[in-house]
């Protein structure tokens, strides 16, 4: 019988080692790298998702406001009530550009329960780029009383509004005691470009004679 042979043991040479790290590490920045563009995909899904409900309320409120102006002369800071029943002006309400300002209805207090009038003024104004919502619980405010300010969207380029007098469009509304019959509102936003909506209003003029009621 033969002798028994001594069966030596065969380890890795250091070639297939570090050829063996290699392949490892090559798969781990794959997997790194393709994990990373799934939670970065999913960033910015998220991101978009915000930014679309951002962009639908914003829209809700303007649908609701304009739609809903009132016939109605307001007072600010205790002044007479002003002839222009939608003011579109430059830096109104401290606005970076135009701001715009106005009376709605349609805002419903049952049994008077909360501290604030069934007409209520409101206004919209462009800061650093922001379209924010001002609005006070009254029509008529007295000196040194300020809107409560509501941001609603970013990123907005700009703002732009015309008028429809029944026969044209126009780029200011200078008509005293008289809304325009529609409100051609353009914004401009920085990923989803030009967004224009047309609202109908009531139309018509007012009539004023000896003291308005001022009953918000």
């Amino acid at each position: 019988m033969s002798p028994s042979k001594r069966v030596r043991a065969q380890g890795f040479t250091l070639i297939e080692v570090l050829v063996a790290i290699a392949i490892f590490a090559s798969l781990s920045v794959g997997a790194y790298q393709v994990l990373n563009q799934v939670q970065r995909s999913n960033e910015i899904s998220i991101e978009r998702s915000e930014r679309l409900k951002s962009l639908q309320r914003a829209l809700v409120f303007l649908d609701n406001d304009f739609r809903q102006m009132a016939l109605r002369q307001s007072r600010t800071n205790g002044e007479d009530p002003s002839p222009l029943l939608l003011q579109w002006q430059d830096y109104l309400l401290d606005s970076d550009a135009k701001g715009v300002l106005f009376t709605r209805a349609g805002w419903r207090n049952p049994s008077q329960q909360f501290p604030r009038g069934e007409v209520s003024k409101v206004g919209y104004r462009i800061k650093d780029k922001q379209l924010q919502r001002i609005w006070w619980r009254y029509v008529d405010t007295p000196a040194g009383q300020e809107g409560i300010s509501m941001p609603l969207l970013d990123d907005v380029e700009s703002f732009d509004m015309r008028f429809y007098d029944g026969s044209e469009w126009q780029q200011n509304w200078e008509t005293n005691l008289a809304l325009p019959q529609a409100v051609a509102l353009s914004l401009e936003l920085s990923d989803y470009g030009k967004i224009e909506r047309i609202y109908l209003t009531s139309g018509g003029t007012l009539e004023v004679s000896g003291e308005q009621n001022t009953d918000g």
